[in-house]
């Protein structure tokens, strides 16, 4: 028995059978990974015809937007054909996508013709099209393209229709996601920031290919390129078991250091939402507790990261605690600290310790628990069904998003849980992310 998410077919009983095994230790990571989404095809074609067409309806021009700010993701309202959309801002996108089907207002370029493959490695074919005009705040975006398609809708719950991607920087903006007033400034204006990144934390980047952003980040055991990310939504950072075998091959010395923040080693589950499905694994996972992370001359302090991932990234979760100025002419990231230091402190221990997976074509959710997390403690164990949370039922997963996006980190839910042997469990747990 399965249930088909785009091409993809899961075996949902196999999965109800690793949840319920006595004694696994299961851990799900629900990414939304943008940065495989909406880019992967640019390896076999390029996208640089398709941005030249785009142009902007001004010229030596600031403008500022309020935006919302989701989990330390900005996503912007704009205007398309009339109507209010809501466009994530991606640093982890090369280009533009849209979640939902081909519209007729926009301009197909290429239809079902260029092949991308998502986070998962999954590869389908997919369309290209302009969206004629943005209009975002006073000014117009002109023949914007986009990569249309996908199942990313089924998971998304509304939050927004599609990203604007890092091309929009490549094509001679910068850009302030003021992340503590839920402002975006944009300009052309080359220096218009100069004044407000004095002595701030400063990253360099460079573009790795077309127009993906790399950084480097030195952690307590070796050095690694990664992307930063503001697609992955309230996640720290993010390491690949593939980059920390490579580093516990480096010798004793590398091993020590690794061993040195290990907190946890773990069977587990790792589920992911890409473009074109959803996608469930068994992974080896190490918790890494890093005191401090060097960023350029950006301290992360007290991050936890898992390397239950196919990518090395550092999310969103960075925006909830500093504005970011992306300075294109100089290929700066400039970080503002919102408590007016020099560095981040994450604290985020509890981080995707405690998320939910749709059981069967009913949509019911089952609970995927980490191994000493706040619901762990409380009783409540991987391969539980979620039934309510704050007296609300719970059958899909859109629903208990739009409950959960309510709640402030630190704020409490009432949940009530049911064990497949039929006990009813009922908690408060606080949100914490």
């Amino acid at each position: 028995m399965g249930q088909r998410f785009g091409t993809n077919t899961i075996d949902l009983e196999a999965l109800r059978e690793f949840c319920e095994h006595e004694g696994k230790k299961v851990i799900i990571t629900m990414m939304l990974a943008f940065v495989a989404m909406a880019t992967a095809a640019q390896k076999k074609v390029s996208w640089k015809p398709f941005l030249k067409a785009v142009e902007f309806s001004e010229k030596y021009f600031v403008d500022t937007i309020h935006v919302k700010v989701e989990n330390g993701a900005v996503i912007v309202p704009v205007e398309i054909a009339g109507q209010e959309r809501h466009l994530l801002f991606d640093t982890g996108a090369e280009h533009g996508f849209w979640a939902g089907n081909q519209e007729n207002w926009m301009k197909p370029l290429s239809i079902d013709s260029v092949k991308a493959s998502d986070i998962n490695g999954k590869k389908e074919k997919i369309a290209i099209s302009q969206i004629p005009e943005i209009k975002m705040g006073g000014l117009r975006i002109s023949n914007y393209p986009v990569h249309v398609g996908g199942h990313l809708g089924n998971y998304i719950c509304g939050l927004f229709d599609g990203l604007i991607g890092f091309d929009l920087v490549s094509k001679g903006l910068s850009i302030k996601l003021d992340t503590k007033d839920s402002l975006l400034i944009l300009t052309d204006r080359k220096g218009f920031f100069d004044e407000e990144t004095k002595g701030q934390p400063t990253v360099k980047y460079w573009l790795a290919s077309e127009s993906y952003p790399l950084v480097n980040v030195d952690f307590p055991f070796g050095s690694a390129n990664m992307s930063f990310d503001t697609g992955a939504i309230g996640h720290g950072i993010e390491l690949s078991q593939q980059a920390l075998t490579y580093w516990l091959k480096k010798g004793k010395k590398k091993q020590s250091a690794i061993e040195a923040v290990t907190v946890l080693k773990d069977t587990t589950f790792n589920a992911s939402f890409g473009i074109f499905g959803f996608d469930a694994d068994t992974l080896i996972e190490n918790i890494l507790h890093l005191p401090s992370v060097q960023m350029s001359s950006l301290t992360i302090k007290d991050a936890y990261a898992s390397t239950a991932n196919k990518v090395k990234h550092i999310g969103s979760a960075l925006l909830k605690h500093a504005s970011l100025i992306i300075d294109g002419p100089k290929k700066h990231y400039v970080f503002l600290p919102h408590d007016g230091t020099s560095s981040i402190t994450l604290n985020d221990k509890d981080a995707h310790s405690q998320n939910f997976v749709p059981s069967d074509s009913t949509g019911m959710l089952r609970a995927v628990i980490r191994k000493g997390s706040a619901a762990y403690e409380k009783g409540i164990r991987t391969g539980d069904y979620l039934i309510e949370v704050e007296g609300i039922p719970i059958d899909d997963l859109c629903t208990f998003t739009a409950i959960r996006s309510r709640k402030k980190p630190g704020e409490e839910t009432h949940f009530v849980f049911r064990s497949p042997d039929g006990t009813e469990k009922r908690v408060v747990i606080a949100r914490t992310e």
